[in-house]
């Protein structure tokens, strides 16, 4: 079937805007109006208002691509709801910014027409449209327009027709479902939501009325005022207010008993955080208590893996009670349904360590020990594996593998609540590179493949086909730079990075292969979380987790004899 690329232009201003309502509620806006459609392909080049559009020569089941794909169906939807567009249609979307950042091309049209096309687009009218709609324009401002929509739509199919051979059907299916599943959404528990939010607000007034600066300041998490704060009362002024911050964390145990500040500002920026997140929920919340969210397909360069949106994160949603709240309690089964979550089982490590050939601590992964129990019989050469030495091992095997250096693994440590001495951890360095040769035999492997590429493109080729371009890779200041995305700003490299890197990367398409097959075995997949599918299932179904631990088990031809491993529950709750 013919393929046809469709770009529409629609209004938008500060209150009825996508990054403060998000894609679904943006269409929703009373203020929405998508005025103008830009359609092309064979036998078909039309720009101009969106009910005029030749909609009759358009199949029902028309073959779409989009630049943006999951904004542009949602439009295609809002316009048939307005009457703009025949209901009849219902097209199958693909999307060219997907298929872009797969072959490690710039997301965003501009970029992806430049390093891909040698063009570059003018976008100067676009940007004068704020609170605009066609009607509202000069004859020249509407020339422009029109010639804008239409040329993005040219590039659009030009990307389309010239790459997408590349990209393969597996992936293109999972991005397509990526999109599917994000409009579809999730079930919100709405007296948790309100409940939840009430409570928090509560918690935040309290702290507020701790700290002296909160009725003065723009804002109470001002560094500037902590700053004075510390230096009237001759303590440290931490460097960062960052909770993911081992500094911060440090000074907040330093100093929170004594000085009731330092806590009710920990307390105010949980709460805070949290608050902000339910305000965005209920802001984007349906009518029928399902909440829409946007996923990035390829959303981190050259790994592959998924990222969450900047309003809302479905891939980093606040882990265990905040003060009483339970964030992921929210999202929860449509009725009759209830949820499987499945995640695989240390899969980074199970990948470096095959990719390296460590049979001595994998066969011990084949004959049923976890890979953390694992490390510490082999590397450890602990006799009896205790609880503790676990966990040792545990933040040795996520923290070591890819050249990690002391002072960055005293850190990792104490962000999982493990802290160390600089000799500890030093100590715990060379222990582990002594033990996993082999894993530091690669790291110096990859730099040097790297450096062997100076002055070219370095390409990685993993082990399912797919391939990493490190872009321009040159040196500077003695250290190795490249970019994995073309026309991007290059990077410092090392062979631990590209190490990482290269897991990562294994990891995410070993995901993606069992994602594919979760699918093509009937289940609906909800969302996805790093290493982790939330599939929602008839409450009857006694099956679904030990059918979908084992699909997730069950190891690609391409990775050998690399032991897999699943652990699935069901639960009426998103919880872990």
């Amino acid at each position: 079937m013919t393929v046809i690329a469709i770009d529409f232009e629609t209004y938008y201003d500060k209150e009825c805007t996508i990054k403060t309502l998000g894609a679904d509620a943006y269409c929703r806006h009373p203020k929405f109006d998508p005025y103008m459609v830009a359609l092309y392909g064979e036998g078909l080049d039309y720009t101009g208002p969106t009910p005029d559009a030749p909609w009759d020569k358009i199949s029902p089941t028309q073959n779409f691509v989009a630049h943006n794909a999951s904004f542009d169906s949602l439009v295609f939807e809002a316009a048939q709801r307005m009457g703009h567009i025949p209901k009849h249609i219902q097209p199958v979307w693909d999307c060219s910014a997907n298929l872009a950042v797969y072959i490690q091309a710039p997301r965003n049209l501009k970029g992806a027409s430049e390093q891909l096309l040698n063009i570059s687009p003018d976008k100067t009218i676009r940007d004068k449209m704020k609170g605009r709609t066609y009607s509202d324009l000069d004859e020249t401002e509407k020339k422009a327009l029109t010639e804008y929509a239409h040329d993005d739509a040219v590039h659009c199919l030009c990307l389309w027709r010239n790459y997408h051979a590349q990209w393969p059907v597996q992936e293109r299916e999972i991005a397509r479902h990526t999109m599917t599943s994000g409009q579809r959404g999730v079930h919100i528990d709405t007296k948790k939501l309100v409940a939840g939010r009430e409570s928090l607000i509560e918690r935040k007034t309290a702290a507020e009325k701790l700290i002296p600066w909160a009725e003065e300041a723009n804002t109470v998490a001002s560094l500037k005022l902590l700053k004075e704060y510390c230096e009237s009362e001759g303590i440290d002024v931490p460097e960062s207010t960052n909770q993911n911050d081992a500094e911060c964390v440090r000074w907040e145990d330093k100093y929170g008993k004594e000085y009731p500040v330092v806590g009710a500002l920990r307390d105010w920026r949980k709460s805070n955080r949290i608050i902000r997140l339910f305000e965005t929920i209920q802001t984007r919340l349906r009518d029928d208590n399902t909440l829409p969210f946007n996923l990035k397909y390829f959303g981190a360069a050259a790994t592959g893996r998924w990222s969450g949106d900047a309003g809302l994160n479905m891939q980093n949603l606040p882990r265990g009670e905040v003060f009483g709240v339970d964030t992921r309690s929210l999202f929860i089964p449509r009725a009759g349904k209830k949820f499987v979550v499945c995640d695989l089982a240390q899969i980074e490590p199970r990948c470096l360590s095959w990719i390296v050939d460590d049979n001595t601590l994998l066969d011990l992964v084949r004959a049923g020990k976890d890979i953390y129990t694992a490390h510490a019989m082999t590397s450890m050469r602990a006799k009896r594996v205790t609880k503790d030495i676990r966990q040792r091992a545990k933040i040795r095997v996520l923290g070591l593998g890819y050249g990690c250096g002391a002072d960055r693994f005293r850190d990792l440590a104490a962000g999982w609540g493990y802290h160390m001495s600089k000799l500890e951890a030093s100590n715990a360095v060379n222990e582990y590179r002594f033990a996993n040769y082999k894993v530091q035999n690669f790291w110096e492997e990859c730099a040097r493949d790297m450096r062997r590429d100076m002055g070219k493109d370095f390409v990685v080729t993993l082990p399912s086909g797919r391939t990493i371009t490190y872009y321009n890779v040159h040196e500077e200041h003695r250290q190795m730079k490249a970019s994995t995305t073309m026309g991007a700003p290059p990077r410092y490299w090392y062979g631990g990075k590209i190490c990482e890197n290269i897991v990562q990367a294994t990891a995410r398409d070993v995901f993606t292969d069992c994602y594919h097959r979760v699918l093509k075995a009937g289940y609906e997949v909800v969302w996805t979380v790093h290493d982790e599918l939330i599939v929602e299932v008839d409450e009857s179904n006694t099956t679904a987790v030990k059918d979908i631990e084992q699909i997730m088990s069950t190891t690609p031809s391409w990775l050998g004899d690399c032991p897999l491993g699943a652990e699935a529950y069901e639960t009426d709750i998103y919880a872990k």
